[in-house]
């Protein structure tokens, strides 16, 4: 049975994804037909970076990912290396 707290940070990040994702596709899809002098547009970021957050993102995540496996790797032919002398 999972734990209150569980249940409430697994809602949270729920509520944060789905806030996230309803925003992004109404800036990428919607808001290009919506005219530039509508008051709605100034809830949104300009336009260059509907490209630019999630191309950074994209390269922050794969620079993790990678020292991550390199670690990981490094760790295990430390413990193989000290294993067989």
């Amino acid at each position: 049975m999972a734990v209150s707290s569980d249940k409430l940070v697994g809602s949270g990040l729920l509520l944060v994804s789905v806030t996230i994702f309803v925003y992004y596709t109404l800036w990428v899809i919607v808001l290009p037909f919506v005219d530039t002098s509508h008051p709605v547009q100034d809830f949104f970021l300009p336009r260059k970076y509907a490209i630019a957050i999630p191309t950074v993102l994209v390269i922050v995540l794969v620079t993790l990912v990678a020292t991550f496996i390199g670690l990981t790797l490094m760790k295990s032919a430390r413990k193989q290396k000290l294993k067989s002398s």
